[in-house]
């Protein structure tokens, strides 16, 4: 990391934040920093510790000579991971969501669906000390009249409100403007045949797959017709043709039955608990459903299983923001301990667009879900594995990627501390936010 005029503006502008002192040697070409006096995660509690940087790597500090941060007692985690966004879809919102993620420490991503020609416009700036870090599953395949298809298709004809989307229902049914780019519909076998090379030959970084009360598929039961999402037998199947093409299975489920076939298929990632979202608070919505605790609750032989297959889940932070009704808390909190207990890799994804990790992190520590040790470590060191398990992320130890992001108290005994990053570093390199838009 050379100590040009980027690295001297992000020393600037920490001392600004939070009082910090910058001391450096005279030797010009020295590439090594050490980050000074911080306190920093290790998974279980904060440690007293330097952090040594050379260009984009964290290295020994053991005999080094070079500039020197005092980071004064600030609280260092790895920077956060989105394992379930829908930003970075598209030319029109990249700046926009940028900065976002930066601004919120979530310098890694996982897009889980969006328009595959869009995302081919803008795949070059998923990497880099001024990005954030992006893999993408592209459309996603789903059932004949299934989610998403209602989303996509209303956005591709102008209707962006509830209202609109309501008015114009049959309209958006019966679009196909966005088909084979922002979902792919399969009903069976041969068509999912069909599909497949047009799937591959965009370079998905994964594979998303949607279920919607799967267990009711042959009934015909669903928001827009069979299931809700594809037909649960033709899991295993699109597993096998992941795994040819050395692309992991990430599956959409809605209800403890969806889960179980995720975990039979052999599914790499779940995002979404069952029933984590209250589905039952307004009868005229095309979402109504009431559910029960027999569709919702995890036992520990399902946690259990899930654990053996190597299951990740991944935990919906925008749900914990909002006001649901106590079952569904319920619901989640005992599914979490159920899944923690076994062993499962827990993740955390915002899901909601236009949203960051940040307050659902906050409100899920505050509702009594999930314990702040846990959480910091499910955002700061599981999620970025998550995302990039063949890169050295999520981790502060010699040989890891040169990237952290730091807080002025300890998030956690007090977890809002994560609201306010003070020092942000990527790569190596500062990350210098326009602070005046």
């Amino acid at each position: 990391m050379k100590m040009g005029s980027s690295i001297i503006l992000g020393l600037v502008a920490l001392a600004a934040l939070g009082g910090y002192q910058t001391q450096s040697t005279s030797d010009s070409d020295q590439t090594y920093t050490r980050f000074a006096n911080a306190h920093v995660f290790d998974g279980a509690s904060f440690v007293q510790r330097d952090i040594c940087v050379e260009r984009s790597q964290i290295v020994s500090c053991k005999g080094l000579r070079g500039a020197a941060v005092d980071m004064a007692g600030a609280y260092i985690t790895p920077p956060f991971g989105d394992a379930h966004t829908h930003h970075f879809d598209g030319p029109y919102g990249i700046d926009w969501q940028t900065k976002l993620g930066l601004q919120s420490g979530a310098f890694y991503a996982m897009n889980l669906t969006a328009q595959s020609t869009q995302v081919a416009l803008i795949r070059d700036r998923f990497r880099g000390p001024t990005n954030v870090d992006v893999v993408s599953s592209l459309g996603g395949i789903t059932g004949p009249e299934s989610h998403p298809a209602e989303i996509y298709e209303a956005n591709a004809i102008g209707a962006y409100s509830y209202e609109d989307q309501l008015a114009r229902a049959e309209e958006i049914r019966a679009g196909r403007k966005v088909a084979d780019d922002a979902y792919y519909v399969v009903e069976n076998k041969a068509d999912f045949e069909r599909k497949w090379p047009l799937i591959t030959s965009r370079s998905p970084d994964l594979i998303k797959v949607f279920l919607r009360t799967s267990e009711r598929y042959e009934e015909g039961f669903g928001k827009w017709g069979p299931g809700g999402g594809i037909d649960p037998k033709l899991l295993p199947f699109i597993r096998d043709k992941a795994n040819a093409e050395g692309l992991r299975l990430a599956v959409a489920t809605s209800t403890l039955g969806d889960f179980r076939a995720a975990v039979r298929s052999g599914a790499d990632i779940v995002t979404h608990l069952p029933c984590n979202q209250d589905t039952s608070s307004d009868p005229d919505s095309p979402y109504y459903v009431v559910r029960s605790d027999e569709q919702c609750m995890i036992t520990t032989a399902d946690a259990q299983e899930a654990a053996s297959v190597g299951l990740a889940a991944v935990l919906i932070t925008s749900e914990w923001a909002k006001d649901r009704p106590q079952q569904v808390v319920d619901w989640e909190r005992h599914n979490i301990q159920v899944l923690e207990s076994a062993g499962v890799a827990l993740a955390v994804g915002s899901n909601a667009y236009g949203l960051t990790l940040t307050d659902g992190l906050v409100g899920g520590v505050n509702k009594g879900l999930i314990d702040p040790v846990d959480l910091l470590r499910m955002a700061s060191i599981v999620s970025p594995r998550l995302i990039f398990p063949a890169r050295r992320v999520g981790c502060l130890e010699v040989g890891c990627e040169a990237s952290f992001i730091a807080f002025a108290t300890n998030p956690i005994r007090d977890f809002s501390a994560v609201r306010t990053i003070v020092y942000r570093l990527k790569d190596g390199e500062p990350v210098i936010l326009d602070t005046n838009d």
